[in-house]
């Protein structure tokens, strides 16, 4: 998957580089959402720098480690996607 996102020229870190579960990636649909997301919407959900951290900040979240997800979601620059956070969890 690493491979893929940096062939689009993405290459800061996604929650690729924490190798997700299938039970985690489930929460945004599963693998074959995000093979299909690669196949069509790549430039939108990786290009991004805060999408890319929403969904850190997330998946540290489901982990149990708040401080690390916290660390994530406070470098987004748009406030405004904080308030979907209720949605997610």
């Amino acid at each position: 998957m690493r491979e893929l996102i940096s062939s689009i020229g993405v290459n800061e870190e996604t929650i690729f580089d924490y190798n997700p579960t299938d039970a985690e990636l489930g929460r945004w649909g599963g693998r074959i959402t995000f093979d299909k997301c690669f196949e069509y919407e790549v430039y939108v959900t990786f290009t991004s720098r805060n999408n890319r951290l929403y969904m850190l900040g997330l998946l540290f979240s489901m982990r149990g480690d708040n401080k690390k997800g916290n660390e994530y979601f406070s470098q987004i620059t748009n406030k405004s996607m904080l308030s979907t956070l209720v949605e997610d969890f």
